[in-house]
């Protein structure tokens, strides 16, 4: 059999498996796969992997198809060889991807709502939908915003048809201006009552945490000595002066000087080496038993376990679980709905506050609403609104993020047809970005599966803030 007789689109879907504990519940969604054989002009077939929830691709790479009786093997150089078989029409790989074996069949019409952005390849605006999230929707041209720069923003994503692997996986777009809903706009079968992965987005929803807990308690203020606040994990290792004189705000603005640099593989403090220690690892004790390479407040690295370790200073200083606390002072009053924080592994427990939490676009893009109505959701007065300022405020400029950062927050300044704009986000990998423009009173919610694709995200925020300022500018001349 010729490897050519496999050209085509193939496809093939089985239940999320997400190997974690849940509060209050586990995420709960379908993922989808996509197997893109083709045969370029030399005679050549490769294939690659479309999968808009994770972007699988990324990490498989283009692969070289051979065909062998039944067996078929994707090749890579340098990498190792990707077996499967062909069963009848059924693709079968055990191992293209963790988890239970893979079965595609030949992609079907329905199959492609998770492959193409959009069944259509021009947007039409419609105004959202109302739900029972308290949400106050309208059109566009109720809150003085114009269409077209928006729809150049969304034609661009729904046209995509000849898909690669750099190709972007946006996945929705939400926009409210002077308080309401104007955007609710989803891409490759997501939906407003799906749950999203927001990654390190949620690290800006810690210090805003830390804020409520401060005027919770009235027990510490951002120069508060961290090991001050941790009585029980007194004694730590590499101990020393610089270490006892690290602050809550040197945690929220990365510049703790720890040795934690998610942008070095080979930093004791990366996320993921910590995160792979053995099973009844303390992750706080871990974070602070780390060395330091500097003096704190000094140099700014992108360190998630320096924000996860805020969580132990919530969860401390207000004696309540880090999840309940969550859902007391923000969910419930916020009007969430459906929304799963993770929990770290024994003997901790605690929620997870570096980023990972899943939860519906529309109801994250509510921490912009709280941004622009001073620390306000519908009237109800969420989180100081002195605290909101202050987390707004340049403070460092961690290595290799391109931006400054305030206490949890990325600030940028951009220029959108000569005029500057200053926007806050909440970021995270794979395009999850909520972006706050103030001069506009204006937030929006991207969310996308372009995992491990900076070169492809980056893009988002300066596209979404240019259409935004448009869109506004536009009936004001």
């Amino acid at each position: 059999m010729l490897a050519v007789s496999l050209v085509g689109v193939w496809a093939a879907s089985r239940p999320a498996i997400i190997d974690r504990r849940w509060a209050p519940e586990p995420p709960s969604f379908t993922e989808h796969y996509f197997l893109v054989v083709g045969k370029s002009r030399g005679g050549r077939v490769t294939a690659f992997v479309r999968n808009p929830e994770y972007n699988a691709g990324a990490f498989i790479k283009l692969r070289a198809v051979g065909v062998a009786a039944s067996a078929v093997t994707l090749r890579a150089l340098g990498r190792a060889d990707i077996e499967g078989r062909l069963e009848g029409g059924t693709l079968i790989f055990p191992t293209l991807v963790d988890g239970p074996p893979l079965r595609f069949h030949r992609a079907l019409p329905q199959d492609f709502r998770w492959f193409y952005p959009s069944p259509t390849t021009s947007w039409t605006y419609r105004e959202p939908t109302a739900g029972a999230d308290g949400w106050p929707v309208g059109r566009l041209s109720d809150v003085g915003m114009r269409v077209a720069p928006i729809a150049t923003v969304m034609n661009r994503i729904v046209a995509l048809r000849t898909p690669s692997l750099r190709s972007p996986y946006v996945q929705s777009i939400s926009i409210e201006r002077h308080g309401r809903l104007v955007v609710d706009q989803y891409f490759y079968g997501f939906s407003p009552a799906r749950l999203h992965d927001v990654r390190s987005a949620g690290k800006s929803v810690t210090t805003l945490m830390v804020g409520r807990a401060i005027e919770d308690t009235g027990a510490f203020s951002p120069r508060t000595r961290v090991l001050s606040l941790l009585p029980q994990y007194a004694r730590v290792s590499n101990d020393g002066p610089r270490k006892r004189h690290i602050t809550v705000a040197d945690l929220m603005t990365m510049s703790s000087g720890l040795a934690c640099d998610d942008n070095d593989d080979s930093s004791p403090g990366n996320e993921e080496t910590m995160q792979s220690q053995p099973r009844g690892t303390d992750w706080y004790r871990y974070t602070l038993d780390l060395p330091m390479v500097a003096e704190p407040g000094t140099i700014a690295r992108y360190c998630t376990a320096g924000i996860n370790l805020l969580g132990a200073i919530v969860y401390g200083t207000t004696g309540t679980p880090l999840d309940q606390y969550f859902a007391r002072r923000f969910a419930r009053p916020m009007q969430f709905e459906r929304y799963a924080m993770w929990l770290m592994p024994p003997p901790v427990g605690q929620a997870y506050m570096g980023g990972g939490d899943y939860i519906r676009p529309r109801d994250f893009l509510k921490f912009g609403a709280l941004l622009l109505d001073r620390g306000r959701w519908r009237g109800r007065l969420i989180v100081d609104p002195r605290w909101i300022a202050q987390s707004l405020i340049p403070r460092s400029a961690p290595t290799g993020e391109n931006d400054r950062y305030g206490y949890g927050w990325h600030i940028s300044r951009l220029s959108v047809d000569g005029t500057p704009y200053e926007a806050f986000s909440a970021g995270g990998n794979g395009g999850q970005l909520m972006i706050v423009v103030p001069a506009l009173d204006a937030a929006a919610m991207v969310t996308a599966g372009n995992y491990n694709q900076f070169p492809v995200w980056r893009h988002f925020l300066p596209a979404i803030v240019t259409a935004l300022a448009r869109s506004c500018k536009a009936l004001s001349r």
